[in-house]
């Protein structure tokens, strides 16, 4: 049976670590504001947008939320993400909740944000530091799986490790920073033709795609390391990427969901907020 990862448990070190820097960043007069732009009414982006909020009132932050109609357009949308960014608000960190409705453009709307606030790290500037190994702060789901791998001392460098997924939130900057810690990498899209190929000889497997039941214990060798940072609702429940029942019974160490991922994804979204904070206060916490 495998060992089920406590997300919560490792997200406390985050915050623990937080609750020193905050109060010293209040006293220089930065207090760390975290804002976010909700758009529409999906249940799944409802619910991250609210954890969001009370992680960071928890840990000392501001919270601004701006919430927006599903028929609002691409330029609208650019200069709500303007005026957010003036000096009156004092963001530290700024993200417009994905996905966004189809009329809209996502990629214009995510390089409207100013690199420095960027929390998410998804802007073109942001990204580009994890190609070349020079970003200082990382992707809140990639940057959550590593601390988790980290946490129970999985090795990386060498490792066979498949990534089922290559979207912008979690696969294709995963894949950046997994590179980095030297592992040999395998990234699987809608397009692979049998996941189970791939799957039955990978060492780690990270799953992102947000489809019930992809991943199953007959894909997998016995031993076999199970991120799962998929989410879907079925009849209002959470559910992950991987059929956990059969899954559990393979692998080694696997993510509950929810709980596993998901938890230190919004710690290390905090994290970042306020890492901006120290930086915009030139601060060397």
């Amino acid at each position: 049976m495998a060992t089920i990862v406590d997300g919560h448990a490792i997200a406390q070190h985050i915050y623990r670590r937080l609750a020193h820097q905050v109060p010293f960043l209040k006293k220089r007069g930065y207090t760390p504001k975290l804002g976010v732009i909700l758009v529409g009414r999906d249940q799944a982006s409802h619910t991250y947008v609210r954890k969001k909020g009370e992680a960071a009132r928890r840990s000392g932050l501001e919270f601004l939320l701006k919430t927006l109609p599903a028929s609002v357009s691409t330029k609208q949308l650019i200069i709500t993400i303007q005026q957010l960014q003036q000096p009156r608000y004092h963001l530290t960190g700024l993200i417009v909740q994905l996905p966004l409705p189809k009329q809209v453009n996502t990629g214009k709307v995510l390089e409207a944000i100013d690199p420095q606030l960027d929390v998410d790290c998804l802007t073109q500037t942001n990204l580009g530091k994890l190609i070349t190994g020079s970003y200082w702060i990382e992707p809140p789901t990639p940057g959550a799986i590593l601390s988790i791998l980290k946490a129970h001392h999985i090795r990386l460098v060498g490792q066979r490790i498949v990534l089922i997924g290559a979207g912008a939130l979690v696969g294709r900057p995963l894949a950046n920073m997994l590179f980095h810690e030297q592992a040999t990498v395998t990234v699987l899209n809608r397009a692979t033709v049998s996941l189970a190929r791939y799957t039955k000889t990978a060492d780690i497997i990270i799953t992102g795609v947000g489809q019930h039941n992809l991943l199953t214990g007959a894909m997998l060798k016995p031993g076999v390391v199970v991120m799962d940072a998929g989410v879907s609702f079925v009849a209002g429940k959470m559910y992950g990427d991987i059929n956990f029942a059969s899954v559990v019974k393979k692998a080694k160490l696997v993510t509950p969901t929810p709980g596993g991922v998901g938890p230190l994804t919004v710690a290390k979204l905090i994290e970042n907020t306020v890492k901006c904070a120290r930086k915009l206060s030139n601060s060397s916490i």
